[in-house]
């Protein structure tokens, strides 16, 4: 956890209810006086909480070093924060686990927005994210993604602990490629956990798309911040209308043939979204669009900046000047 808003009731129930289940729960924050620990206390006043920052490039890391050292469980969880799991879901979610599947990732989905920043926030986690992820693992193709990383404890010494998180720039991405280079497998669950978002402020929803879009920058996977602009609902419009221009259609059959496309756009993303049990309603539909409207222009501010401003640091910064190091260490 980082500051109060990390640790809503729902947030700290849920976890306490995995607790007596017979969870083991170990909560991590950098500091002592951290926003999250008090009201924490007040609604769990035994809640298991690991206070204490280690010095390395990533932030996250450095406040749950010390969950992941101390983790004594067969299988052991990284869980974001605000992520609500029933005892039945963590168990479903950890059941692919083999001796040939080292990692299992159970997305994140989101729900509950309070206003429209969040809807949009949810059009990126729900509509997009997922339906990337979920289609790159049908065809076997490795991802990395927040919301409940699970591995077997024996896994998770092998590939050095926490030092497997931390051997790129992002620690989702890290530890997938950490465990496939065990020769293991690693795979998206059948179980998607709920977080719910509240209200969110817009500034913060953008930063968090730039900050996620410049890290992939950063990785082998870079090609997928100019693909994604490039197959979205903007690109293809625009390039569909001007082949319809240049075959010397009109201006109202192109208008139509824009609006028929949109509609088929939204038609497949509601229809992605019930596949899962997600809600798509007319907000969801109108944060969808402004989703891609904004594609290009996320694409844009990726590519024309380096910094990458998290937790009071600059990621970008500390991953060129220290990470880079520590991952040719770890390696």
């Amino acid at each position: 956890m980082a500051g109060a808003q990390d640790a809503s009731p729902a947030y700290v129930r849920s976890l306490k209810a995995l607790t007596d289940a017979g969870a083991e729960i170990l909560i991590c924050v950098a500091s002592a006086d951290d926003g999250a620990v008090a009201p924490t206390r007040a609604l769990w006043p035994g809640a298991p909480i690991l206070v204490g920052s280690d010095d390395t490039f990533n932030p996250k890391m450095n406040n749950v070093r010390k969950g992941l050292e101390a983790a004594s469980r067969t299988v052991v969880a990284l869980c974001d924060a605000g992520i609500l799991m029933k005892p039945d879901e963590l168990c479903r979610a950890a059941a692919p686990l083999s001796d040939k599947v080292g990692l299992v990732l159970a997305l994140k989905a989101a729900e509950a927005p309070q206003n429209f920043a969040a809807e949009v926030e949810r059009a990126y986690i729900d509509g997009h994210q997922a339906r990337f992820l979920l289609a790159a693992d049908r065809l076997g193709i490795a991802v990395a993604s927040g919301g409940v990383t699970l591995l077997a404890n024996d896994t998770l010494q092998r590939i050095g602990n926490w030092r497997g998180f931390n051997r790129w720039i992002a620690d989702d991405y890290s530890v997938v490629r950490s465990v496939r280079e065990l020769g293991l497998a690693a795979r998206l669950g059948d179980v998607m956990v709920r977080l719910p978002l509240g209200a969110r402020p817009w500034p913060a929803v953008w930063r968090r798309q730039v900050r996620w879009a410049r890290t992939r920058l950063r990785l082998p996977v870079w090609p997928l911040v100019l693909w994604e602009p490039a197959i979205g609902a903007v690109a293809t419009g625009a390039a569909g209308a001007a082949t319809l221009a240049l075959a010397g259609a009109g201006g109202s059959l192109i208008g139509l043939a824009l609006v028929a496309h949109l509609v088929a756009w939204l038609a497949g993303e509601k229809w992605f979204m019930a596949g899962r049990g997600l809600a798509f309603g007319w907000p969801a539909a109108a944060a969808a669009l402004v989703r891609e409207m904004l594609a290009p222009v996320l694409a844009l501010s990726a590519l024309t900046g380096r910094r990458i401003p998290w937790r009071g640091t600059d990621l970008g910064g500390e991953w060129r000047s220290r990470g880079r190091n520590a991952s040719r260490t770890s390696a």
